[in-house]
């Protein structure tokens, strides 16, 4: 993929996501929706990322990659995971997990 289309599928993902969040606030019938969607559309956002960051995980290319790279990877995955089970942000999370797998990267070479 080029810059562009990675630029205009995480721009869609993003905007996807912010309208589906901010739609129980800004459309008056959807403050009625219920504490159950909401939770809900908490989870919509995981599920967008899963999708975007999985192929990355195990695959360069069309090749399946195995190495330092993806249990560098992995290893951020799971400080973002427990990251978030502890503090419950969701932003907040990807931004550590991905710090810690730079940070990693960097210490390991």
């Amino acid at each position: 993929m080029t810059d562009l289309q990675w630029f205009i599928a995480i721009g869609g993902a993003a905007a996807g996501t912010y309208v589906l969040r901010a739609a129980p606030f800004l459309w008056t019938p959807l403050r009625d929706v219920g504490r159950r969607y909401v939770d809900f559309l908490t989870y919509v956002s995981f599920a967008i990322a899963a999708g975007i960051v999985s192929k990355a995980l195990l695959l360069d290319g069309n090749q399946l990659v195995l190495g330092t790279d993806t249990y560098i990877k992995f290893a951020g995955l799971g400080v973002a995971l427990a990251f978030y089970r502890r503090i419950r942000n969701i932003p907040l999370a990807l931004f550590v997990g991905a710090g810690s797998a730079v940070l990693m990267r960097w210490l390991f070479g």
